[in-house]
């Protein structure tokens, strides 16, 4: 995996796109950023091509959306088995977001929705039967995120 060293201008697009990437145009991002909307759209070409951009994704209110047990998943499982069970945690419905920890315990972690407890106890039983042991399960009471604050352009509150 190499990377790339991000200049002014990326930073200032990737923090654009995290704070509205659905409504942000290239052509405003470029007015905040003072480069020309096809040289924003090149940029992004670019981070895409480079693996820096890897999707765009709504971010929901799950609740507001009929799914009002939201819950975080920690669990156990052995090292080197760790990607492929993350990658096969993903197809059981209702698991939204499965994160690779780099730890002895505790390495997995599923963010995952349901209309009732019994949705989550059935992904917990779907999880089990993957050779995942969960070590606890946690009720998400809300979510904030913000845009990456070392890519922000100078002069920016």
């Amino acid at each position: 995996m190499s990377w790339r060293l991000l200049d002014d201008v990326d930073k200032a697009i990737l923090y654009a796109l995290q704070q509205d990437a659905r409504n942000a145009t290239t052509r405003e991002i470029g007015d905040q950023v003072g480069v020309t909307a096809s040289t924003v759209s090149n940029r992004i070409a670019e981070l895409k091509d480079d693996g820096i951009i890897t999707n765009y994704l709504a971010t929901l209110d799950y609740s507001r959306a009929g799914f009002p047990m939201h819950v975080l998943i920690h669990c156990d499982v052995p090292v080197h088995d760790r990607e492929a069970i993350a990658h096969r945690t993903l197809d059981i419905p209702g698991v939204v977001n499965v994160r690779e920890l780099m730890s002895g315990t505790d390495n997995i972690r599923i963010e995952a929705v349901g209309e009732t407890r019994d949705d989550i106890t059935g992904i917990v039983s779907a999880l089990s039967e993957e050779g995942v042991q969960t070590t606890d399960e946690i009720l998400i009471q809300n979510q904030h995120f913000r845009p990456l604050s070392s890519l922000e352009p100078e002069g920016e509150d």
